[in-house]
């Protein structure tokens, strides 16, 4: 009878319910947080209890540690660094938009959207982390795009842009995955922000159902209030239109 029906074993502890990190209290650093995706980024996670640090050509209408610094500029991005300090999380948010067909694509143009897009997130993620290794903790966010994913017309810069910081990624979440580290990418498309002003893109979509900056910034406060043991580690968002 015992062989059929064992008896417990009274020593094994049952498994411990995951609960959700409490937010409040925490560090965040923001990039892009003047407008837009980033400044609703940065909203809600101030009404999280969130301390912020928050990096922007100009100042953003939130409270928080404010560095005034132009992304596309590297010398100005090697000077913030100094200031950003220890954080729980980061969001890699500012980047910037070009559309122009490959024939007249300027060099210069090209390796402006490299420098915001990809360069200055690696810059920034590549500071910060020694303090998460160090802690055995943290949580970083890119704002891709469906670029990251597929191609546009007219967008070469930008998808390519956009692929390489989902590359760079994918390769920093196997790096740090054993420190406890989360690394996260939000791939939205057909946001509703200035980026897309006088753009084709933005003919194209005028008057087509549009995510709101809110929407991606409540994503990314869902992202950050995930168990330690969930691994969400791509997520696309797009617009949900009948």
């Amino acid at each position: 009878m015992s062989a059929l029906f064992p008896v417990p074993n009274r020593n094994v502890k049952a498994p411990t319910s995951r609960r959700t990190p409490d937010l409040r209290g925490r560090t965040a650093i923001v990039t892009g947080a003047s407008r837009g995706i980033g400044l609703a980024i940065a909203r809600a996670l101030r009404r999280e209890g969130v301390r912020l640090t928050l990096l922007s050509r100009s100042k953003p209408s939130v409270t928080g540690k404010f560095i005034r610094c132009d992304l596309s500029d590297m010398t100005a991005v090697t000077q913030a660094l100094r200031y950003l300090g220890t954080c729980d999380f980061l969001i890699n948010n500012a980047g910037t938009f070009h559309e122009q067909p490959v024939p007249d694509l300027a060099l210069d143009d090209w390796e402006r959207v490299f420098r915001v897009n990809v360069t200055a997130p690696f810059l920034i993620t590549r500071a910060v982390l020694p303090g998460m290794i160090k802690r055995k903790q943290g949580r970083i966010i890119n704002i891709a795009s469906t670029a990251s994913l597929q191609g546009y017309l007219h967008q070469s810069a930008y998808v390519a842009s956009k692929h390489a910081l989902l590359g760079f990624a994918r390769a920093l979440a196997i790096e740090a995955k054993p420190h406890g580290i989360h690394v996260y990418n939000l791939c939205p498309g057909g946001v509703d922000t200035d980026l897309l002003n006088g753009t084709y893109l933005g003919e194209r979509l005028k008057g087509q159902p549009m995510i709101q900056p809110a929407d991606i910034a409540e994503m990314v406060v869902f992202l950050l209030k995930q168990p330690e043991n969930i691994d969400l580690p791509e997520l696309v968002v797009r617009r949900f239109a009948k």
